[in-house]
């Protein structure tokens, strides 16, 4: 069935009559004139008559066909079926174009991105509108939508659609439609016009929330009425299989090394058919080790997690990236994670009761476990006379192992924990907590107070256990499932009780005896931090040097005071959200370098600015690409690119699942075939699409006949 976009301008097929009505004006009857010297010319016409009149006629039509099939194409006519039609909307509609920008939309299908192949549709679907159809052009790109009303200016909406681009965001297009619905309510004058919303999407099924409302708008006595959708599916039906890395996660693994990690990749199929045997790369920016790969067989629609053990040869910050071969969606072929590797611990051990037999020396644990081979921390070996000559600045960390007195050096100790140094402090019974308190009142966390005896020493009845633990600290956090036991499992007789805290920040309790007497308490003093244990590291007191948690421990304990230890474990930020970058007094940004290696500014990218309590600054930014981000930082030396400050940015992960949305389902939400199609548009892909165009072919007949009259005439 044929039907007019603009069918007010069929009155121009009036002008058909233009030729009829010359003729007819324009003829004239002949006048008898006998003029016999003309006998032999008339004779000649009679044998030529009928081709002339063949010509005449012909000439005639073309010229009634031409003007007949510009005034057709003047009304924009088009072949439809008729159960299309019927769903479409009777005359002038005021209409919505909704263009999906999400992530998902930079699928490369046939050669082109599925988002050209959307634009193009969008574009092909504001050029269907006729003249008095009000338009309005809406991206569905990640942001926050806002509804806009349609109106008559076609080159505004034009222009949208025709400088959009994709994003690597999530779009929730349920939220899009809604706000493409009200815009369509806030029309003015337009209550007596259909509301139509076109959506160009590529049909995944993570893009909809079927479980919320469909899209309403106020109606006749404000009455809601659904306003009719067409959903364009940029796939034209096609499957659109995916591989992608979903996730990356890091943790220490001491069996690997002293900076060995256990990385595990999670890797998602979200085809409908077997894609078989597929490679996973593992790599360490800057690290001189060759890659490493790994082959898996992911089932489709389904999630398989790959370990890696990877040893660093360095410490500091470190990026790591899981890639798989380029697909289709290459925005989730990788994925990258940042990570501060620990790097080499110089601790001072000070040892407070020396003695020529191992099992009995008061450090002898301490250094076994910090001198191991997966172990970063370099130890020094003193006793408490020696520390009165020990070059305190040369060392990261200083330990106090059952130390009497400090003498002299108390002053010392403050001032290199206060400039970024850690203290830890293990009892015994060289402890006099008067005096201790004294010395060292401005860096103890807890001060103390006596020594409690729970068991007599070596006795595993009534003996102390650790019932509170911090596991999410980083430097318990190694001791979760089975290596928990090795913590829970020590026993301890004697320990040290301690009084409230004063005034000043207060401590944080790491880990606590079953009575609830402090066992491990840490706080910040100035830059540094000062942990104190409330037992021996010896077996005077407790079995814990015996323990599978003890080396861990001790090795973890340097690396947290020494700030060497990870304790930036933040995730990596999903593209689009907000990420807070903090700058130390004295450091202004200089740039941001992207994943593409192209530096920006912050001015270019939106970054905001708020001053902290330290003197120092928050930044503010959203990055907009996924991968490994760059801080280029400016201080007296000049400006330098800060690993510490390095993140990571990815793809929300609903954007690598490409399966599809049921039609049907969609159909129905909508509120079925009366008020909604799937993939119903015209533009040059739909499928079951509402019409035909004509009107270009009827200008071509057009220029067909003008060129027939003119060949008739010559």
């Amino acid at each position: 069935m044929i039907g007019f976009l603009d069918p007010a301008l069929l009155w121009g097929l009036g002008a058909a009559a233009l030729p009829l009505l010359v003729h007819l004006f324009f003829r004239r009857r002949p006048r008898p004139l006998a003029f016999p010297a003309f006998e032999f010319v008339l004779r000649a016409r009679r044998q030529t008559e009928r081709r002339l009149k063949l010509r005449k006629l012909l000439l005639f039509l073309a010229r009634t066909l031409v003007l007949a099939a510009v005034a057709l194409a003047l009304a924009r006519p088009r072949a439809e079926r008729p159960e299309t039609s019927a769903a479409a909307a009777a005359g002038p509609a005021a209409t919505v174009i909704l263009l999906d920008a999400s992530g998902s939309m930079s699928y490369r299908l046939g050669g082109e991105t599925l988002f050209e192949r959307g634009r193009r549709e969008a574009l092909a679907a504001l050029a269907r509108l006729g003249n008095q159809e009000p338009v309005a052009a809406l991206l569905c790109d990640g942001a926050t939508p806002r509804a806009v009303a349609p109106s008559f200016d076609r080159a505004a909406a034009r222009q949208l659609l025709s400088e959009a681009q994709p994003t690597a965001l999530h779009a929730d297009l349920t939220t899009c439609l809604a706000a493409a619905a009200q815009g369509l309510g806030e029309g003015r004058g337009q209550e007596r016009l259909a509301r139509r919303i076109v959506v160009v999407t590529d049909l995944t099924a993570t893009a909809w929330r079927l479980e919320a409302p469909p899209p309403e708008l106020p109606g006749p006595g404000g009455k809601p009425v659904r306003p009719e959708v067409v959903v364009v599916d940029a796939a034209r039906g096609a499957a659109l299989p995916n591989l992608a890395v979903t996730g990356l996660t890091a943790e220490p693994d001491a069996a690997v090394g002293p900076r060995g990690y256990r990385v595990t990749a999670t890797v998602l199929d979200a085809g409908v058919e077997r894609a078989g045997e597929v490679s996973l790369t593992l790599r360490a920016a800057g690290d001189a080790r060759p890659a490493v790969r790994a082959f898996l067989d992911v089932p489709p629609g389904a999630t398989v997690r790959k370990t890696f053990s990877h040893p660093f040869t360095a410490g500091g910050p470190a990026v790591l990236t899981a890639a798989l071969p380029a697909d289709p969606l290459t925005l989730d072929d990788q994925r990258s994670l940042t990570l501060r590797v620990p790097r080499e611990v110089k601790a001072l051990v000070v040892d407070g009761a020396p003695s020529p037999m191992k099992l009995r020396d008061e450090a002898w644990f301490v250094e076994a476990a910090l001198t191991s081979a997966a172990s970063p921390v370099r130890p020094t070996l003193i006793d408490a006379e020696a520390l009165a000559g020990a070059d305190l600045h040369a060392f990261d960390v200083v330990l106090l192992l059952n130390v009497r007195s400090v003498g002299s050096r108390a002053a010392d100790l403050e001032a290199f924990v206060h400039g970024g140094g850690g203290l830890f402090l293990s009892m015994g019974d060289q402890i006099d907590p008067d005096e201790v308190n004294r010395e060292l009142a401005a860096l103890l966390p807890l001060p103390l107070h006596l020594v409690k005896t729970a068991a007599a020493p070596g006795a595993e009845r009534g003996a102390a256990r650790l019932a509170r633990i911090d596991e999410a600290h980083p430097a318990l956090a190694v001791f979760t499932g089975e290596a928990r036991e090795g913590l829970v499992g020590a026993r301890f007789q004697r320990y040290m009780l301690t009084r409230p805290a004063g005034r000043g920040e207060p401590p944080v309790v790491l880990a606590a005896f079953d009575d609830g007497a402090p066992a491990l308490v840490e706080a910040r003093r100035g830059k540094g931090r000062v942990l104190l244990y409330t037992s021996t590291v010896d077996r005077d007191w407790t079995d814990w040097p015996l323990r599978t948690s003890f080396l861990p421990a001790m090795q973890r304990f340097a690396g947290w005071l020494s700030g060497a230890l990870d304790d930036r474990r933040d995730p990596p930020t999903v593209v689009g959200s907000p990420r807070t970058l903090h700058l130390e007094p004295g450091r202004r940004l200089a740039a941001l370098v992207g994943p593409d290696g192209k530096s920006r500014t912050g001015r270019d990218l939106g970054v905001t600015s708020a001053a902290t309590a330290d003197g120092g600054a928050d930044l503010t930014f959203t990055p907009l690409q996924p991968g490994a981000w760059q801080v280029q930082v400016e201080e007296r030396g000049g400006a330098r690119l800060d690993g510490a400050l390095a993140f990571a940015a990815v793809i929300d992960p609903r954007e690598s699942d490409t399966r599809r949305l049921d039609p049907a389902a969609l159909t129905a939400w909508l509120g079925g075939g009366g008020s909604a199609r799937v993939d119903g548009w015209p533009g040059g892909g739909g499928g079951g699409g509402p019409g035909v165009p004509l009107w270009s072919i009827l200008l071509a007949v057009a220029v067909a006949l003008f060129l027939a009259e003119a060949a008739l005439l010559a």
